[in-house]
């Protein structure tokens, strides 16, 4: 009987594990990351906003371009968009002038995000980035706390039927 209960109370703890680490990945895909550089001849800032996801799912990238004297964004600016990983293009967009850019990370690693021929000036900037897989330490520590609470049954289901041997 002991042994239905601990298994009926490691489901239960399983399931709410699973929904928990559901509930964690839709809040926290949410985050963005403010990427910032001045291009090589420092006639712009580009601020690229990065609103990460899991491998294989859509990254979107946020792209605007600032005049660094006035602080000023410019708008409709032409732009080549690149990524690269271990110096091989990954994307590359030419002529763009969408502020919004898409991209589907196959694996984790090092990448670079380059924004060249700005406006056909020659002016590049290059940010790297590091994608890394997400709620990673999420799911660590949910296993391990339905661990420890399956632990925590076990040993107070055993310990009530010793209790209980000892009355008999």
């Amino acid at each position: 009987m002991a042994i239905i209960i601990i298994i009926i109370i490691s489901l239960t703890l399983s399931l709410a594990l699973l929904s928990s680490i559901l509930t964690l990945q839709l809040i926290t895909a949410q985050e963005e990351i403010l990427l910032e550089a001045v291009t090589d001849q420092a006639t712009f800032k580009v601020e690229i906003l990065w609103m990460p996801s899991d491998i294989g799912n859509v990254n979107n990238f946020e792209i605007h371009f600032i005049d660094p004297d006035t602080g000023i964004e410019i708008e409709d600016v032409k732009y080549d968009f690149s990524i690269y990983k271990d110096g091989r293009p990954e994307i590359q967009r030419l002529d763009q002038v969408s502020i919004s850019q898409e991209f589907f990370f196959e694996e984790v690693g090092s990448y670079e995000i380059i924004i060249d021929d700005i406006e056909d000036l020659g002016e590049r900037v290059t940010i790297p980035i590091q994608v890394t897989p997400e709620f990673q330490s999420q799911i660590f520590v949910l296993s391990a706390a339905a661990l420890g609470l399956s632990v925590l049954a076990i040993t107070t289901t055993t310990s009530a039927q010793r209790q209980r041997q000892q009355f008999i």
